[in-house]
This record gives structure tokens, sequence and C-alpha cells, in this order.
């Protein structure tokens, strides 16, 4: 009996063929991984009438050559007649724009009031689907970002822009290639394309030359001054019979914030002042506007109290 068993085979064991292209397997390489090549690269985003350019609160200078901007693009055929621009810049309607500045200036927002006065939709770049860590790949989903945007007749955006096309890096260091490789890549399709691009960054200081040579207008888009932080608290509490505060006050108490601070401030404001029972009850006071301001200024300190930390280590 144990002669027969031993002689039997195991019908769970695999057989000889079945063992050899098991082991094939391992010698032959298999094809890499790719990434996900049919997904978008970007996410088409359409600007709402909350979006219009003249809701926003700007710097004048901001306002003035986003307006320069849009006449370079909705009078391309009068300033050809006048101006023969075809024979130095052969893409109509080619526009180029960089709006540098802190978080939270409108940056964004200023790209959705762009796309929203030319009737298009903005094509919001998507890195977690263009930065690939296969070397070549990264090249192509620019270049698929470009060819999306066209197709689409949509503002292409690129927003914090520097992870892309911050300085070259020399052939020594890590990566070397495959980032020029991406700079490069940026840089051709810029030169085709024919259509708006918006980028954004708060590191304009990290863009190479190269690719502010190929940039129209630089905008700067600075903290808000006292008069501006008013507007932009006023447009960010509607219910404004609810306040109880003079907002000049609060306007001036809240100096280095951001319009996305304010828009923080804000909202956290009202949770506070919203606790009573009955909602009829609900009211905002100064004293809780100037609170959530004073936590948000000690936030802000405190990150550049750590950021200094880091760049001294």
């Amino acid at each position: 009996m144990a002669h027969q068993r031993s002689n039997q085979k195991d019908k769970n064991m695999p057989d000889d063929n079945e063992m050899m292209e098991d082991r094939e397997d391992h010698r032959t390489p298999r094809p890499r991984r790719r990434e996900q090549q049919a997904a978008p690269v970007g996410i088409l985003v359409d600007p709402e009438p909350r979006h219009d350019l003249d809701r926003l609160v700007l710097h004048s200078t901001v306002r003035e050559d986003i307006a320069a901007a849009l006449r370079s693009i909705e009078m391309r055929e009068q300033l050809e007649a006048v101006w023969k621009l075809s024979e130095i810049q052969p893409q109509a309607g080619r526009c180029i724009l960089n709006f540098y500045g802190p978080p939270g200036t409108g940056k964004t927002r200023a790209a959705l009031g762009i796309a929203w006065r030319l009737g298009k939709p903005l094509y919001q770049v998507d890195y977690s689907q263009i930065i690939s860590k296969y070397l070549g790949d990264t090249a192509k989903h620019i270049a698929k970002a470009f060819k999306e945007a066209a197709e689409s007749e949509a503002v292409l955006f690129f927003d914090e822009a520097d992870s892309l096309i911050s300085r070259r890096v020399a052939m020594g260091e890590s990566c070397a290639t495959s980032i020029n490789q991406n700079r490069n890549a940026l840089m051709q399709e810029l030169d085709r394309f024919g259509g708006v691009v918006v980028m954004t960054t708060n590191l304009f200081g990290n863009y190479d030359e190269a690719i502010l040579r190929r940039i129209a207008r630089h905008v700067e888009f600075a903290l808000p001054n006292a008069s501006m932080r008013e507007k932009i608290f006023r447009s960010h509490l509607p219910s404004i019979g609810r306040v109880s505060a003079d907002l000049r006050n609060v306007a001036m108490s809240s100096r280095g914030l951001s319009g996305g601070d304010i828009l923080n401030v804000c909202l956290n404001a009202i949770h506070a002042a919203s606790v009573d029972p009955d909602p009829a009850n609900w009211r905002l006071s100064e004293s809780t506007l100037l609170a959530e301001i004073r936590k948000v200024q000690a936030g802000k300190k405190a990150h550049e109290g750590r950021t200094a930390d880091v760049n001294l280590n």
C-alpha cells in the first residue's frame, strides 16, 4: 500500500509541463507594468458666473495686466491688421501667462475668470496623472495635456507650475535626465500651442530661465491691502444683517492675511457664532471675527518660524 501511495501522483501537484511553464515564466522578463495610459491627465472645469473677474478683488495692476492679456486674444484680428503680429507670432490666439505670489491671493480664481470671460472651459492639469516614475512617460503626458486642452478648446491651467519648470538640473545630479527631459518637452509644447495657458506658482524664483522667455506676461498677486481686505470680508459675509462688526476695523486688524485666509476666518467665525439652539439668535460679533483672525495669524507665524528653522538646518 505504501508503495502504491508513493507511485500515485498527488492530484494537487502540478504536472511536469506546468512546472516547466512556471520556470519559463520566471525566466522570461515580463513587460513592465505601465501606468494608466488611457486616463486623462487633466480635469475639465466649467467656470461659473461667480468666477467673473468683476467679482474678484484684485490689485489694480493685476486687473490691468489681465485686461491687456484678454485684449490680445479677443482683438487678435484688429491687432493683426494694424501690427502684422503673425510675422512675429504665427500662433493666432496664443497667450501664455504666469501668475505668481503667496497662496490664497486669487491666482486660481483669476484663471477661472479668464476662462469665463473667453467662454471656454478650464483644463486643470492633474499632476498625479502627469508625473510618472518611468523615464519618458512624464514628457508624453505633458504633450497629452496640451493635446487634450486643444481638442477641448480650453484654457490650459498649470497650478503650482514650478513642480515642472524649476531650474535645470546639472547632469551629475539625481534624476537629472528625466527632469531636463520633462522641461524640454514642456518648452516644445509651449512653442507649438496656439491657445491660452495660465501657470501659477508660489515659488517664482525657481522657474527655469528658458521657460521665462516663453511666457508673455508675469503677473504678481500680492497680499491684499486694508481696503481690499474689507471688500473680501464683505464678499464672504453675505448675511451682513447678522454681522455686528465694524468691518473696516476688522480689515485693519487682518494685516498679512490673504483672500484665502479671510475666507477661512469668515467660515470659522460663522461656525463659532452658530451655537445657539435657535438659529434666529445667531449673530456674528466683531470680537468673534477678531479672535479667528488672531488664530490664523498665529498659525502663519508658527509656520514661518518652522520654515526658518528648516532653512537654518
